[in-house]
């Protein structure tokens, strides 16, 4: 029998990464709950004005100085700006100060639960399964490796999965591990994207790449052999990945679910040979915090595919490239692949089918009611 529970990350206080790590965990296991299947979608959870505003000012800067930046320069060009010289300095600075990686602020700072907040953040598990018994409790923190390698799936990718962004902040304390994400290396040199990064720990979403973050081992000491705590960084073992891509972007829709695959195989291939827990998530709610504006030719999709970089335009909360305040809940199912050195094309495509077929059975059966979405369903094509 499944045993769903719910993390309501957005009851947490905002002050939760400077707690000690025993309260830290105090905090997590107070967040959690049965899960309650729901008559319609939950309303957004209470925010502070000045929650609200840094979470919108947060957007701005990761979103929306990337779409003004271009017509601002096009403007000043056009219009011969004695400014301009200037102006394309601070780009340059914008696109070139350096941003050490990994470092732990990037993920122990406050912005992480106001998402959590603003977007009334839930994880959905099913305890049940053997390997998430012990979620959300200190026992994760004992065995890393048990749960080494997996892959988190962040299904749908919409403009930007921002229930996908949230989950990089706990998952130390959900699964015991802090993941790497897949994902295009130029995104790390747009001005304002380039903090999203920093918190995202990108790698480029090649196989050499995602083999060797997978093969990496979860660090559990520091050089003194003590035991790190909840504070330092774990890195290996995770790579989270968005399947559905640059598709995903143009496919999305407000009120639907969707996931656009096509004949994509390579994850699921790399998943087999090496042995990896693969963790499918549909955060639900995705599609409807904005309107992308899509041409009807498709020529924006076709030049993005070539140049592999996103180009669209889209609309939120003021029509502004911020996202409206509608509650994600997360769904999850986990499938643990067996190892194969060469998997067959038949082996590829059972694991594809048990991954993505599993995760549309599971969300439009039962799941798709913790979300209180019983009128949608989750269509893979």
């Amino acid at each position: 029998m499944p045993d769903y529970v719910a993390f309501e990350l957005w009851r947490l206080p905002t002050n939760f990464f400077s707690l000690e790590s025993k309260e830290q965990w105090k905090a997590i296991s107070e967040i959690q709950m049965p899960a309650e299947q729901l008559p319609k979608q939950r309303e957004p959870c209470r925010m502070t004005f000045k929650e609200d505003a840094l979470a919108v000012a947060y957007f701005l800067v990761i979103l929306g100085l990337p779409v003004a930046m271009p017509f601002a320069t096009a403007g000043l060009f056009v219009m011969r700006s004695p400014y301009l010289k200037w102006w394309l300095l601070l780009v340059a600075a914008l696109v070139l100060h350096p941003i050490p990686p990994y470092k732990a602020w990037y993920r122990r700072n406050s912005i992480g639960v106001i998402l959590a907040k603003y977007f009334t953040m839930t994880l959905v598990f099913d305890r049940s399964h053997p390997m998430m018994k012990n979620v959300g409790t200190p026992a994760v923190e004992e065995d890393p490796q048990k749960y080494a390698p997996m892959v988190p799936l962040a299904c749908p990718h919409g403009v930007l999965n921002f229930g996908a962004i949230i989950w990089v902040f706990f998952s130390r304390w959900i699964c015991g591990l802090e993941q790497y994400t897949a994902g295009a290396p130029v995104v790390a040199w747009v001005p304002g994207l380039r903090y999203l990064c920093a918190s995202l720990w990108v790698i480029p979403a090649d196989r050499k790449s995602i083999k060797r973050a997978l093969q990496e081992s979860p660090r559990t000491e520091d050089k003194d052999g003590l035991r790190i705590n909840t504070d330092v960084p774990r890195r290996g073992g995770m790579v989270g990945v968005v399947p559905d891509g640059i598709a995903g972007i143009f496919k999305s829709k407000p009120g639907s679910e969707l996931l656009y695959l096509g004949k994509k195989r390579g994850l699921m291939r790399i998943c087999l040979e090496e042995g990896a827990v693969v963790a499918g998530g549909w955060f639900a709610g995705t599609s409807d915090l904005f309107h992308i504006v899509t041409d009807p030719l498709g020529l924006l999709e076709w030049i993005s595919r070539r140049l592999k970089v996103s180009l669209f335009l889209f609309l939120g909360r003021w029509c502004l490239p911020v996202p409206r305040r509608v509650p994600l809940t997360m769904c999850a199912r986990i499938v643990h692949a067996e190892k194969k050195a060469e998997p067959s094309e038949d082996e590829v495509e059972k694991l594809h089918q048990e991954v993505y077929g599993g995760l549309a059975r599971a969300f439009n059966e039962e799941m798709r009611h913790f979300a209180g979405c019983s009128d949608r369903e989750l269509v893979i094509l």
